[in-house]
């Protein structure tokens, strides 16, 4: 394989360079969540890719480090919501439903759980996740627990050698403080949710709905 931005080719000299492109990152940030939580399901994911498909994938990868994404399911106990202000109907103190916070990127249809974006240097998954939560949003959280991490595997589907390794981590957490302020370079909007939206994206639709499907 070589750094070629148009695709990887396959060399005997450099194969065992870049067999495993970011496994080793993959490896460790696993490692550092079962350090800090009780339980961290991980489910692993195989992709065999047309050979444009993986050379896309690897130059994503190879160029910039990327290793995958940390998403925040931040939960808000709806009991714990302050006393009403003058301007809103007395009949609105009887909702004390939880909510969820979700957000609608720009240029989205789709509501997502917020967070992801690259860490910074020593940073932990779980850091960077709380960070660009609150960069986001302005919502501080504090996280309790990992839902899943979602180990993917991809191949090209030829003789070439090499695999991509990407780690997508869904974080669980509970509101600390704060309250909506969007980041509009990044986000259309942000909003509590007591109810699912018409349109979630597939990573926060099943977790969304479990949620608040007794509500």
């Amino acid at each position: 394989m070589t750094d070629d931005a148009d695709g990887p080719e396959t060399g005997a000299g450099d194969a065992n360079l870049t067999e495993k492109i970011n496994q080793t990152n993959v490896d460790e940030r696993i490692s550092s969540l079962e350090a800090a939580y009780d339980e961290v399901p991980v489910t692993e994911e195989t992709f065999e890719l047309s050979p444009d498909e993986y050379a896309d994938v690897f130059a994503a990868t190879r160029g910039t480090g990327y290793s995958g994404n940390s998403v925040v399911f931040v939960t808000r106990d709806g009991s714990e919501f302050p006393e009403l202000s003058d301007q809103i109907p007395e009949q609105a103190a009887g909702d004390t439903r939880d909510r969820v916070l979700l957000v609608l990127g720009r240029g989205a249809d789709m509501w997502a759980l917020p967070g992801g974006g690259k860490g910074d240097e020593y940073e932990s998954v779980q850091g960077t996740a709380v960070r660009r939560v609150n960069e986001q949003t302005g919502i501080r959280c504090t996280v309790t627990g990992v839902a899943e991490v979602v180990h993917s595997k991809y191949y090209p589907d030829t003789d070439a050698q090499g695999s991509v390794h990407t780690l997508d981590i869904f974080l669980e957490a509970e509101y600390k403080k704060g309250s909506l302020d969007v980041d509009e370079s990044e986000l259309v909007g942000a909003a509590w949710f007591a109810e699912p939206p018409e349109r979630l994206t597939p990573g926060a639709e099943d977790r969304v709905a479990a949620f608040l499907g007794d509500e």
